[in-house]
């Protein structure tokens, strides 16, 4: 069995890691049944999905094109 690592956030949410991929998977890419060897607490974080966004330094050197192209 793959070994996973359980992380709980301060927003109640939680993640599994993966610490170790067990041969069989190396093998054949099926996942197995995860087997988590450890727990971590953050409290003082919040996961991905309920951090707020913050758009990077260069976001306004891009140009976005907001309508649809038709394609040709």
């Amino acid at each position: 069995m793959c070994d996973y690592s359980q992380v709980e956030y301060t927003c109640q949410h939680c993640r599994y890691v993966v610490l170790r991929w067990c041969p069989r998977y190396e093998r054949t890419y099926k996942p197995c049944a995860p087997n988590v060897t450890h727990l971590e607490v953050r409290n003082n974080e919040l996961c991905s999905d309920c951090r707020p966004r913050s758009l990077p330094p260069w976001e306004h050197m891009i140009r976005r094109n907001h309508g649809h192209t038709p394609c040709v």
